[in-house]
């Protein structure tokens, strides 16, 4: 080799290592027309088809900001979730999950993502706009959601109840959800506020999330609100009396539209504490009648006295009774879960009557004591109550439910542990007249069973032919009463002792 070559070789060698290093790796050599909708279209599929769910809001917002190469601080601050909620317990689980379904062996990440979204996408095209997944993709619009609601990464079902919830709440200057302890309403409030918060023409100019589960004061709760409306208003401004603190509340919603959900509001209206009660009456009522644009999202175990007598009154308020999800929702969460048998989870569903947390609690026991086997399980199968459904229970039992309440549900737990079928009305109402205790009256046992109705401790059909209405009990009640696990249930030595159900 003479000179001339090894001048050659000194410029070459450089220029090969330039071509080598500018080079971009594979995951950074984007398509510049396929959109992160149509990628996303094709990969949700395939989630569905493994996980038998689509993809969560909160899964989508973090794979359009990985799409986009936000960093997670970004993400969370134009979305409802915290950015330890999105980078640290989120993600971690959906690039394992998109790892198996996408990576092909290998390991998909934030920097990657879109890479294999749009690997996916091309193997996978869209056939039909009917495949497009069902969550809002706009997330270029995020409002800001005040408060703290519950996490709803995980949501099914509620299809249509949201759609209601959207129509009530700018019709309406109050909406209650009402339903049992476990069955869903604060999460479906919550799904709400997810769902309008990336609206691209919203609905509401300021959405508020409140736990009211402590019972604050009624001027502890309006001055929250308040500041929480306009931030810049100093809490040392407001009014001293109470009247005048709730008057500038009024100005508030009238100036702005706001979707204020109180969440747990049972806790306002203890019967215990009868001056509180009359002040969150007055405030209620003022809320309803004076004129603004905003609304109340309410959640309660017990739609209140009060709210009975504006409703009668005429007054802008509607409640929606909330029930389980329903059988296709609960086996998606079945099936999340592990629990894929479709006819025993079925049955599960049935007894449970679709209530999530129930579900969620009866999970939890089969994959610990029963090696998560649905067979296992119904091999030794009993009822089981979770603490929240039977401190719900504790509650209706040790103070709310009155005596000729308290009889009626204890006479359907027996009935139903006899022979397991509903218990006709007229048989009822003989049994409970001819009863050793005190009579009670016709009009006294239907106005308790409209009561027990109201607050979901009982259930009613009707015969289609005869058009005669009986009545029964939900299994984990049943199981409740005839265990009474806190004697809250007998209370008086008169009373029997009932067989343990299973």
């Amino acid at each position: 080799m003479d000179f001339g070559d090894l001048r050659e070789l000194k410029v070459s060698v450089p220029s090969f290592l330039s071509i080598i290093t500018t080079e971009e790796p594979p995951e950074q050599r984007f398509s510049e027309t396929m959109t992160f909708e149509e990628a996303l279209v094709a990969v949700n599929d395939l989630v569905f088809a493994k996980l038998g769910r689509h993809l969560s809001e909160a899964e989508i917002i973090v794979m359009k900001g990985a799409w986009n190469s936000h960093e997670f601080v970004e993400i969370a601050e134009n979305s409802p979730y915290s950015v330890n909620y999105l980078q640290r317990r989120l993600a971690p689980q959906l690039w394992n999950l998109l790892s198996e379904i996408i990576g092909d062996g290998q390991r998909v990440g934030k920097r990657k993502l879109r890479y294999f979204l749009e690997q996916v996408a091309k193997k996978y095209p869209a056939q039909s706009a009917s495949n497009r997944v069902q969550v809002p993709l706009d997330t270029g619009f995020m409002q800001k959601i005040k408060g703290q609601p519950p996490n709803v990464s995980t949501f099914y079902g509620r299809i249509q109840e949201l759609a209601l919830l959207k129509e009530l709440i700018v019709k309406q200057r109050c909406v209650s959800l009402v339903g049992v302890a476990g069955i869903g309403k604060s999460a479906l409030a919550a799904k709400l506020l997810a769902e309008l918060s990336i609206e691209s023409q919203p609905r509401f100019d300021c959405l508020i999330w409140k736990s009211v589960t402590h019972a604050p004061r009624v001027q502890d709760l309006v001055a929250d609100l308040i500041e929480l409306i306009d931030p810049l208003e100093p809490s040392s401004n407001l009014p001293e009396y109470t009247q005048a603190m709730i008057s500038v509340l009024v100005k508030q919603l009238q100036s702005r539209n706001c979707l204020l959900v109180l969440d747990e509001t049972d806790a306002l209206f203890h019967r215990n504490k009868l001056e509180q009660r009359l002040e969150y009456k007055v405030l209620f009522r003022r809320l309803l009648e004076e004129q603004h644009q905003s609304c109340l999202l309410l959640t309660n175990r017990i739609f209140p006295e009060e709210f009975g007598t504006l409703m009668k009154a005429k007054r802008p308020i509607e409640y929606l009774r909330i029930e389980g999800l329903d059988s296709e929702a609960a086996m998606q969460l079945l099936s999340a879960n592990g629990l894929t048998d479709k006819d025993k989870c079925q049955k599960l569903i049935h007894t449970y009557r679709g209530n999530p947390l129930e579900l969620e609690t009866l999970v939890e026991k089969i994959h610990h004591y029963f090696a998560s086997s649905t067979e296992h399980f119904f091999k030794k199968y009993t009822t089981f109550v979770s603490s929240e459904f039977q401190a719900m229970l504790d509650e209706m039992f040790g103070e709310i439910l009155s005596e000729t309440q308290r009889r009626i549900m204890i006479y359907l737990a027996e009935k139903i542990n006899l022979n397991l079928k509903p218990v006709r009305f007229e048989q009822l109402l003989s049994d409970t007249s001819q009863s050793q205790e005190t009579p009670v009256s016709t009009s006294e046992v239907i106005k308790a069973l409209e009561q027990l109705e109201r607050q979901s401790l009982i259930e009613s059909s009707k015969d289609p032919v005869t058009k005669e209405i009986s009545f029964t009990l939900q299994p984990m009640i049943k199981k409740y009463i005839t265990t009474d696990p806190m004697r809250l249930v007998h209370t008086s030595d008169t009373l029997p002792t009932l067989a343990i159900a299973s």
